[in-house]
């Protein structure tokens, strides 16, 4: 799997933005692939957490366990793989329009049973710049996500 290089424009300051992207347990609600994720998720990466994401694949769900390796908050994050080649990496600018936000995933020459794609990269981070806004609007007007 070559890198799938992803970016969008987060319409919020850029420390909510990075708080709410490295939540994993959003991720099953923002991610077309993940079904479910256990271990550190009830809150923000912090250097060496560890987490294990469930993916949806053509064969049966892919076990995938995580590692946070690289931490600058709010800057960037970088997670790997337990036991397998490949990173996602994260990083957050702020701009006029709020958080330029890049997501790069490279399987290290592997995929997830050909599951990952491009295709649903460029889905997943669409997902998720809806999510991440709908909770920064419902915060603007005193509500919180649970």
């Amino acid at each position: 799997m070559s890198p799938i290089p992803l970016e969008t424009t987060i319409n919020g300051p850029v420390d909510r933005v990075f708080d709410i992207v490295t939540q994993v347990r959003f991720w099953p609600q923002w991610h077309v692939l993940t079904r479910a994720v256990t271990g550190t998720i009830e809150r923000p990466f912090l250097p060496g957490d560890e987490f294990t994401e469930f993916i949806r694949t053509a064969e049966g769900t892919l076990e995938l366990a995580w590692k946070v390796v690289e931490h600058e908050r709010p800057r960037r994050v970088t997670i790997q793989p337990i036991g397998r080649p490949g990173f996602i990496s994260y990083t957050f600018e702020e701009v006029a329009d709020g958080t330029l936000f890049r997501r790069v995933v490279d399987g290290g020459g592997q995929t997830a049973s050909g599951t990952v794609t491009s295709d649903t990269e460029s889905r997943s981070v669409a997902n998720l710049k809806a999510f991440a806004e709908d909770i920064l609007a419902r915060e603007k007007k005193g509500a919180t996500y649970p």
